[in-house]
Parts: C-alpha cells; structure tokens; sequence
C-alpha cells in the first residue's frame, strides 16, 4: 500500500514540476518575441548621405534603424559646419558593422573618422527621439551644430585619446522639419571602430519604455542569478565534498558579471567606477571562462560519459583565450572572438551528443539536463549568430540560463522525492526489524550465540582483510610482518640460510598516466600471479607499498634466491609486455639480500633495496644483489 502511495507521490511531483516547467515556457515565449520585434527595428536606407522618414515609417514598428547610406570621412574630425564644403570627399558606408568603406585596409581600424546624415521628417511627426548605441570607442554626437552626446574623449591623437561607452536616449527637437547627426568617432582601444550596432530613431515614449523593460528584464535575470548562485553556495556550504554545487554557483556568478556588460547595464558599472578596460575584459572573460564552466558541470554531473583528455584539452583552450584577455591590450583582444565562437559551437555540439548518449543509457535526470543544455545552446547560438550580425534578435544567453536553471530545479526536485521514498522504505525496514525483535525476546540467548558467532566469523574476516592486500590478493605490509618476525627467530636459532627479494615495476607511474590505472591495477595482480606460480608454498609475496613487493624465501640461499627472481623477471617481461597496448614493456627490477647472522630485518630489507636500486641506476629490467 506505501508503495503505490510513494508512487503517487512521485507521479503527482513530477506532473507538478513539468505544468511549472511549461508555465515558465509560456511566460518566457511573449517576452523573448517582444524583445526580438524591440531589438529588431526596420531598416531604412540613405541615399547619399540623405534619408527621408514618413510618418508610415513608425506607424508599424515605432522605430527606424538607420543602417546604411551614412557619408564617411576617412581619417578627419568634422564640425557639422565643415561637412557641407568637403562632401566631395565623402564616401558612402553601412552605419553598422564598423569602419567599411572604399580603399579601407581590412574591416577594421584603429584611427579617427566622421560620421554624418541628414534626416528628413515627415509632416506629422511623432515625438521623437535618437537612441545611441556602444560606439567603439569614443564619440561626439552633434544634432545639427549642437553636441547632445558623448562618450569618452575623441581625439586624432592617440595618446589623448580616452576610450569610453556612453549608450543613451537623445530627444529630437520637435520644431525641425529635417535636422544633420554628425558622430566624430576616435578608435585605439578595441579591436573594433565606429558604429557596430545602427543609430535608431523612433517614437520617445517606445524608446524609453524599451530601455525599461531590458533594464527590468536584467534586474529579474540578476535576481534569479544571485538567488540561485547563493542557494548552491548553501548547498556546498552543507556538502562540502561535492563539487557540483559550487561550479554551478561560480557559472550563476560568472553569467551575473556578464550582465552588467550589457548596453542597457553599463551604468552600473560607471557608477561603482569601473573604468573602460576592466569593462572591456570583464565582457570577454566572462564568456571566455563561462563555457569550459558549463563543460565542467556537466563532467561532474556525468563522468562516466565525458572523456577527461577531450575535456582537458577544452580547459586548455578556454585558458589559453582566458589568460590572452587578462594580458592582451584590449585593441587586439577582440580579434580572438570569431576563433572562440566557432569553438563554442563545437563544445555545444559536444555536450548535446553527450548528453544524448546518456539519456539512451538512461542514466539519472540526463534527458532532463539535455533539454536544460539544448535551451542553453539555442540561446547561445543565438546570441552567437547575433554578434555576427546573422540574426537581428539580440542578446538572450542569460534568459537561456533561466531555463538551464528550471530543468536543474526539475533534477532536484526529483532527486529529493527518491530520497524520501528511500527514507520511508528504510522506515517500514526499522519497523519490520523493531517487530522481529520482539519475536525473538524469548529465543534471545540463542539470538546471541548465534550473533556472537557471526561476530567472531566476521572478526575472522576482518583480519584478513588487515592482513592481505585488496586489489593483489597477496599479503600486505601488516601481513608480512607477522610472518617476518617468525621467520627471522627461527633463523637466529637454526642459522637456516634465508632470502628476500624486493622487486618494483619499470616506470609504472607512465603506464598509469598513459593507459590509465584500471590496465595498472590489471598488471599488479597479473604479478602476483605469476609470482605464487614460481614459488614454494612456504614462500610468502607481499605488496609492501605501491608497485613494489617482497618476496620472503625461507632456507634458500643467496645463488637460488637470484635464480627466482631471474626467473620471475623473464616470465613477467614475457608474459605482460605488449599486454596493455603495442610495444608497451612490462618489466621489474629486483634487488636479492640473503639473511646473515643476529642481521635484524630493517639492515637486510636495506640491502635488498640498494641492489635495487643499482639495478635502477644500471638500466633497470635487471636483478642485483
């Protein structure tokens, strides 16, 4: 009967936790499509440095991204007065997507240039206003000869220059019918110059309520980022020994930085004084040092599933594009992003397909946290092919962690209901046993005869366990000892002659780097092995430590002692070399120290040891005394 009820349970949690799951969805999918459409303006192009708006322009959208047909003048700083007489000279480029323009070297240039565009309004325009986006990396933005904006210090000299964002809303007088946007534009300190993301104009109070609304959008992202960053951090607090809590804490971290390196977000940061190059780095190393994270989550959470030598050589590369943002001047740091995004791509597809092998082995919660890493990959991908300007969507990685954040709630929530289940069986287990007590009140004494012996066979086994070595199945250090200290009275009274060898393995700490310490493991007791099949039976072998064993050989004389362990230095070279992969020696070292007269043990094992050891220095694969 508790069991269909703990069924039950299950059944209704799960039901529960997919409706929330799908109600997320749904609150999500307006707020990303709204978001798309505000992020997305329609375009309109110039025609030599002129554009004329309608009032149609902003009846559908509200807004109008002015993209292309901007006049360019290479290399000069112009008053919106000046422009006029040098048209001329102007070439004609995209507003986006940085300095492109005829007999411009490369897409890219660090160096100064002015931007200019007249607008025509309609008739019956709306209340209108500009929005100005991060411009790389410091401009002057003048509405007709009136400068409304600025950010950092545009110059035509480097070293005066002073890179700076200033992403803001500008009014535009209602009293112009047409009205000049001039923007000097000074780059030296990214990787990238000019407008990357198109001046917008559009009606003000749709323009102001989108910036509220991203503003709002972050602020509900950070707040579940630091509310899920500080339960993990409790949960680590609680589990110290599990990792999983706080990588995943350190990823909430890592995503919350990065949101404030959102256009709509930099305020915060200017205003706790972060300046344009901590900004800068934060914005790159945050997703530079995001991704190896999210692999490393899911190499703890499945082991068995993700290659530790792929995964490693993932760390390797996030580190090596890690340290070039932390040391690199940020004028060339930007170059590395097209490289890192087409290897995000990879280890996104990585995860998937590990992911996937997991759920076909059905192992726990994996279907769930490959949906939670297929919305982290659509969103990042997204925000990928956004940067790239091959998707006008904008920038929603984080919202993609809110969903990752859901199916780990999911895994969670599950996990607790199989602890409860488990705690009310072992509850009716403690009941059941409580009644057998009972039962066997009047047949206690034979209960504890019987216990007591169950207590000296387990007694029995416990020794020896102490006494043998668990992976070899030879005697250990401990098990030795007892016959040792036998052995040496007997000698000293009888003066028997009596031998040891100490052996140890030819560089097995490679083998176990290389082919990894199953295939070790695998060797030590195939040693063994063969060691029990070459000795007497009063012979004792011990695993003394490591990759290293002592055989005992009670009356054998120093000549017979070396002829063994000869004998077991071929057999193991034959019979182990190439065992574990092609051209792969197995072999041993011996040291061989026969037992001399009133000699404690700790003289005779240090004899044996040095001759090993001479064997080491001449070579190895050998036996010495």
């Amino acid at each position: 009967m508790s069991i269909v009820k703990n069924n039950r349970i299950t059944l209704v949690s799960r039901f529960t936790s997919i409706l929330l799951f799908l109600a997320f969805m749904v609150i999500f999918a307006p707020i990303i499509a709204h978001f798309g459409h505000a992020l997305s303006p329609a375009e309109k192009n110039a025609e030599k440095g002129e554009v004329f708006l309608e009032i149609s322009h902003f009846e559908e959208d509200n807004k109008v991204a002015l993209t292309h047909g901007w006049m360019f003048f290479e290399s000069q700083l112009l008053l919106p007065h000046e422009v006029a007489g040098l048209r001329q000279q102007a070439n004609f480029i995209q507003g986006v997507n940085g300095w492109k323009f005829k007999g411009q070297k490369g897409n890219h240039l660090n160096g100064f240039g002015t931007y200019h565009l007249t607008i025509h309004l309609p008739t019956e325009k709306p209340n209108l206003a500009i929005k100005i986006p991060q411009i790389e990396s410091a401009y002057r933005l003048y509405i007709d000869d009136n400068l409304v904006a600025r950010g950092g210090q545009v110059s035509d000299v480097k070293s005066t220059a002073k890179p700076g964002y200033n992403s803001k809303i500008i009014l535009v007088p209602n009293s112009k019918d047409s009205f000049t946007l001039t923007i000097q534009v000074s780059s030296y300190h990214t990787a990238w110059g000019g407008l990357w993301t198109p001046i917008v104009i559009g009606n003000a109070d749709d323009m102001f309520a989108t910036q509220r609304d991203l503003v709002a959008l972050s602020m509900f992202i950070l707040g579940v980022l630091t509310i899920t960053a500080a339960f993990y951090l409790i949960q680590f607090y609680l589990r110290p020994t599990e990792k999983v809590p706080l990588v995943f804490a350190c990823l909430c971290a890592l995503l919350l930085l990065r949101e404030f390196t959102n256009e709509h977000m930099l305020f915060v940061l200017q205003f706790l004084g972060v300046n344009f190059v901590a900004t800068v780095r934060m914005n790159y190393l945050t997703f530079y040092l995001g991704v190896p994270t999210v692999l490393y989550f899911m190499q703890l959470c499945f082991p068995q599933i993700f290659k530790e030598k792929v995964t490693r050589v993932c760390y390797l590369i996030s580190g090596i594009f890690s340290v070039f943002v932390l040391v690199g001047p940020t004028q060339v740091i930007g170059y590395s992003l097209l490289s890192y995004q087409a290897y995000c791509l990879v280890i996104a597809l990585y995860l998937i397909v590990c992911l996937c092998i997991a759920s076909l082995k059905k192992l726990p919660a994996a279907k769930m946290m490959l949906l939670g890493c297929l919305i982290l990959s659509i969103f990042a991908i997204n925000d990928i092919l956004f940067e790239m300007d091959l998707l006008a969507t904008g920038r929603f990685f984080s919202l993609g962690i809110v969903g990752f954040i859901l199916c780990q709630g999911y895994v969670i929530n599950n996990h607790f209901n199989q602890v409860r289940s488990r705690n009310e069986a072992l509850s009716e287990q403690l009941q059941q046993r409580n009644n057998e007590l009972l039962q066997l009140g009047s047949e206690l004494e034979s209960k504890v005869e019987q216990r007591t012996r169950e207590l000296e066979k387990a007694n029995s086994e416990l020794q020896t366990l102490a006494d043998f070595d668990q992976l070899t199945g030879s005697l250990n250090r401990h098990g030795m000892q007892k016959y040792l200290q036998s052995s040496f009275e007997r000698l000293r009274r009888s003066n028997e002659p009596s031998s040891i060898v100490l052996f140890d393995f030819d560089n097995f700490k490679n083998i176990n780097d290389s082919y990894g310490h199953n295939n070790g493991d695998k060797i030590l007791k195939s040693a063994v092995t063969i060691t029990k099949e070459l000795i007497r039976e009063q012979d004792k072998i011990a695993r003394w430590g490591g990759e290293e064993f002592l055989v005992l050989l009670p009356d054998t004389e120093i000549n017979g002692a070396l002829a063994i362990a000869e004998k077991l230095r071929l057999a193991i070279d034959e019979q182990l070399s190439n065992s574990i992969a092609a051209e792969v020696p197995v072999t041993i070292t011996a040291g061989v120290a026969q037992f001399q007269h009133n000699e404690i043990f700790e003289i005779l094992f240090k004899r044996a040891d040095n001759a090993m050891y001479k064997g080491k220095r001449m070579g190895r694969n050998c036996v010495q005394s």
